[in-house]
């Protein structure tokens, strides 16, 4: 019997200018060859859901790349006491920020007809104000030359912006009900789900659509929800490719894009690292549990993969989480051995130092070092990590 093919839908949540990491996504998505047949979106998911599926996303790129807040809102630029004054009683007075800069953006880009002539189907939630009820829009719903309308009712984040009226009815932020509309895309006849979580302001329904389904997230911060900077934009575009490659099995790692490892060298890593943590936790009783904590408070894999070579395994977390509190940049692609090159660049006094007793052997201070380990287990991994890399330099 021949295979059906899946009905693929990307879901796109709301998130103001974290949105940019979708871009990422996208660019992923298109190497992969996987192709949705539905998008959906809310708040500025439908703005890079209409961008998508018309295919503009070179000009959406070249938007997120120079988009600055006052681009999207209207801010005052006076430091006038009175002038601020007036500004703030008007944002007072109407309900929110005017949204007015965002609407001339969105004319200059959207292409109305082009996402309805879009063999990808395109759907997007807003919140209706008096009833806060989720209202469910495909495009097909949507009347002909007032996408626009909608899609600035799906982003009119109340109360911080103002709400958007539509035939008599104001409406506000799609995310307020609905900031990943998985149930939309399965109404619209999706059988495979997947969701881009930029961590917006909103509310998250439980998908009991009974679909197959992923999300893409980040394991770092996007930024505040209304901070549109084109450095962060870009910052954040790579993120979203790295972790789409990621979730596809294309690259490794929790919090960085790892590439192939062609020199084992993570397997080496592995092997040292945990030989030493259980010397370690030899003479220190319970130090092994510091380190788990460690990582799973830091949000990386607790447990070890039976194939400590293979880039998912969580032999990278400890090296990970060193990087991140060493400040290592999260948009280069490293292989695990660049990774490590570029931890120990990253400081000029070794963390190992901090902790001689139980790292170096030293005769005192053991139960103070199991103590402080303890409190800050973070900082005992990554001296961990130092010590074992300064050892493998010297094996």
């Amino acid at each position: 019997m021949p295979t059906t093919e899946p009905v693929r839908a990307l879901v796109l949540a709301g998130g103001g200018a974290k949105g940019s990491y979708q871009i990422g996504v996208w660019h992923a998505l298109q190497e992969l060859h996987w192709v949705p047949a539905i998008i959906t979106g809310a708040s500025v998911g439908t703005l890079n859901g209409c961008m998508f599926a018309c295919g503009r996303v070179r000009e959406l790129e070249d938007l997120w790349l120079s988009l600055e807040l006052h681009d999207v809102l209207e801010v005052p630029t006076t430091r006038d006491p009175e002038q601020l004054n007036a500004f703030f009683l008007d944002v007072i007075r109407s309900g929110g920020l005017n949204i007015e800069p965002l609407a001339e953006r969105i004319d200059a880009v959207l292409d109305e007809e082009a996402v309805r002539r879009s063999p990808i189907r395109f759907g997007l939630v807003m919140t209706e104000l008096s009833t806060m009820r989720s209202i469910q829009c495909p495009l097909e719903n949507i009347p002909q030359g007032r996408l626009k309308e909608y899609m600035l009712a799906s982003s009119a984040c109340f109360p911080a912006l103002r709400p958007r009226e539509i035939d008599g009815v104001k409406y506000i932020d799609g995310g307020w009900r609905d900031n990943m509309p998985l149930h939309l895309a399965a109404s619209m006849g999706a059988t495979e789900l997947l969701g881009v979580d930029v961590d917006g302001i909103g509310f998250v329904k439980q998908n009991n659509t009974g679909l197959p389904t992923r999300i893409v997230h980040s394991h770092w911060n996007l930024g505040p929800t209304l901070d549109f900077d084109p450095t962060r934009a870009a910052r954040n575009i790579t993120l979203g490719y790295f972790d789409t490659m990621r979730l596809f099995g294309r690259m490794g790692g929790t919090a960085y894009g790892i590439q192939p490892d062609e020199d084992d060298f993570l397997a080496r890593f592995a092997e040292r690292y945990q030989l030493r943590l259980a010397e370690i936790n030899a003479k220190a009783p319970g130090i092994d549990r510091v380190e788990k904590a460690a990582r799973q408070r830091a949000g990386y894999p607790a447990s070890y993969a039976p194939n400590p070579s293979a880039p998912t395994s969580g032999a990278l977390a400890p090296l990970e989480l060193a990087c991140e509190r060493h400040h290592v940049p999260e948009d280069i692609p490293y292989t695990p051995k660049l990774l490590a090159a570029a931890f120990m660049s990253s400081f000029e006094k070794n963390p190992a130092d901090r902790f001689p007793a139980l790292l170096a052997g030293k005769d005192s201070g053991l139960m103070a070092e199991r103590a402080m380990a303890a409190a800050v287990p973070e900082e005992f991994v990554t001296a961990l990590v130092s010590s074992t890399l300064t050892e493998m330099s010297l094996l």
